[in-house]
């Protein structure tokens, strides 16, 4: 005899009801397990729960922490054929409870698995910001970018040591910005991403460098300011670097007294290499001044500088065409100057006073000043070297031949005679008498 569901179930049966039917009506509906893979079909979405119509089953539910995420919901849409994980039979509504976190985590990592091996590109949301690097969510799944793989156009630079400018304050503008990067490493059974942001603009990079060439003038802003050096931004998103000793003619101490973030300046492409770094060079946009200065400044001739240092060992003095030049504390007074305290007491920094030059090597960018006359300088320069020329103690030691040790004299040690025995004398003989 049939069972007619309308007859024998109530009008919204529970799912007993339905397995108890289905026992008694094979091949109505199938058997389902808790922990077993259901397919359906989306009815309708909100931000709480997924209404799913489950084939010979009825409706399941998906809600709560069992939508996975934001980024997994987003791509479902209603009447999308879809599955999930029964984790219920029946619920309090009669439902079929359902999630979405295995079915979904195992659907997002396969395809960061696909984008990796493809060498693809995603999208990855800055969450949060350490000194390290950044925290990034990717579709759903967080990530690390560390900071050596950001674009040269985010990457950070310690630019001075105040409060304002750490390192972690310029991370941390970047939450809640998104960027397209590439996949570096992965792991999904220890929940391991790491992305690179540097791989993706290292593409468009190489694309931009090749219509550039050593010998090229660019035009860019500093992006910057580094002790070694500053850092140019030109062209969009390509960067270069300009080492201190190619920032001028003169010697500079701190490239942060001589610039600043944001300004622009021209500079040539001195080097570019396999990797795309750009080497760049402020001074040899410039004509050479030691050249004009080495043929219309002979030695002896007396010319006006301004202190700019002070040092233990004299005083960094520069032209008027920025030539820079050293009088030495030696060549400041004829009496020895015994503490290098005193020269402030001679010299003033900012101030200009007239200098001897004693000698120029234009090749290798020096100058050498004096404050006193040039026959009593040459004659005190001369002695400075003669000082300096002395041979060392140890090249002394080592000029004195070795003496020869004396051969040893011998000593004859004469046998000594043996004694002649002593015989002893006869006995005498003595006679009593009565």
């Amino acid at each position: 005899m049939s069972v007619s569901l309308n007859e024998s179930l109530d009008a919204q049966p529970s799912m007993n009801d339905l397995l108890n039917y289905a026992s008694a009506t094979p091949g109505v509906f199938k058997d389902i397990n808790v922990g077993e893979v259901v397919k359906g079909s989306v009815l309708s979405i909100s931000k709480n729960e997924v209404l799913i119509d489950l084939p010979m089953l009825g409706l399941g539910v998906v809600r709560g922490m069992e939508l996975y995420n934001d980024e997994y919901l987003s791509s479902i849409k209603p009447g999308a054929e879809i599955e999930a994980l029964v984790i219920n039979l029946e619920n309090e509504k009669g439902m079929v409870e359902l999630s979405f976190r295995a079915i979904g985590r195992d659907q997002i990592w396969n395809e960061l698995q696909d984008i990796y091996e493809k060498k693809g590109s995603t999208e990855a949301k800055v969450v949060h910001a350490n000194r390290g690097g950044l925290m990034v969510k990717v579709r759903g799944v967080i990530g690390f970018l560390p900071a050596s793989l950001l674009s040269p156009s985010h990457s950070i630079k310690q630019t001075s040591l105040s409060e304002s400018n750490t390192l972690l304050k310029q991370m941390q503008k970047y939450i809640g910005q998104s960027f397209s990067v590439k996949i570096d490493d992965l792991d999904r059974e220890s929940d391991k991403l790491i992305v690179s942001e540097k791989a993706v603009s290292d593409e468009m990079v190489g694309q931009k460098l090749s219509k550039y060439k050593v010998g090229d003038v660019i035009e860019g802003r500093v992006s910057g300011i580094v002790d070694f050096g500053l850092f140019i931004r030109f062209d969009t998103d390509l960067e270069g670097l300009i080492h201190i000793s190619e920032l001028a003619w003169k010697k500079v101490e701190d490239p942060r007294e001589s610039f600043s973030l944001g300004q622009l300046v021209k500079a040539k492409i001195i080097s570019i290499d396999g990797d795309g770094r750009v080497n760049l060079s402020i001074k040899q946009t410039q004509d050479n001044p030691w050249v004009n200065f080495s043929e219309t400044t002979k030695v002896g001739t007396v010319i006006k500088a301004r202190v700019s240092k002070i040092t233990t060992y004299g005083a960094i003095c520069v032209t008027e065409n920025q030539i820079q030049g050293l009088c030495y504390i030696g060549q400041m007074s004829e009496t020895p100057i015994d503490n290098p305290s005193k020269i402030h007491d001679i010299l003033k920094v900012g101030q200009e006073y007239d200098f001897t030059v004693i000698e120029i090597h234009p090749s290798d960018y020096r100058l050498s000043l004096s404050l006193l006359p040039y026959d009593i300088a040459v004659k005190i320069d001369s002695e400075i070297k003669a000082k300096r020329d002395l041979p060392k103690i140890e090249d002394l030691v080592e000029s004195v031949p070795a003496l020869e040790p004396e051969a040893p004299q011998t000593i004859e040690i004469k046998k000594a005679k043996k004694p002649k025995a002593i015989e002893a004398e006869p006995a005498k003989e003595t006679t009593v008498t009565e």
